[in-house]
């Protein structure tokens, strides 16, 4: 097995179990999490998508757990990519870098799996 294989299928499972830990967090609250000082404007787009949150967190764990069982790996890397992108985007606008590693961690992962699986995407850009 090569190294590069064996840091893919790390990296994979670690995302599958983050977004599924992550997830489950917002239902159980097992771990201490919070928004952080957000802007005004930060806290009414909250306050505007609350009644959607259940279900994006319920995506998560799907997707995690797909992501887990090795299911449709390079379609859910690009199906969680704007999603990762839009969760970075927004906790660098709350300006508190501290409380925002997961959307670091997501984003992260995600873009070094997308760059692992990149040729299995030429078909969609040729």
């Amino acid at each position: 097995m090569k190294t590069t294989d064996s840091t893919y299928k790390f990296l994979r499972i670690f995302l599958g179990l983050f977004l599924i830990l992550y997830a489950l967090n917002q239902f159980l609250h097992f771990i201490p999490t919070g928004y952080g000082a957000m802007p005004d404007s930060s806290k009414a787009f909250i306050d505007s998508v609350a009644a959607y949150l259940p279900a994006l967190y319920i995506f998560e764990i799907i997707v995690g757990v797909l992501i887990l069982l090795n299911k449709w790996v390079p379609f859910l890397l690009i199906v969680l990519f704007p999603l990762s992108l839009a969760f970075l985007i927004f906790s660098i606008s709350n300006q508190d870098l501290m409380e925002n590693w997961p959307a670091f961690v997501v984003a992260i992962l995600n873009f070094v799996l997308v760059h692992y699986n990149r040729k299995l995407y030429n078909p969609l850009f040729s």
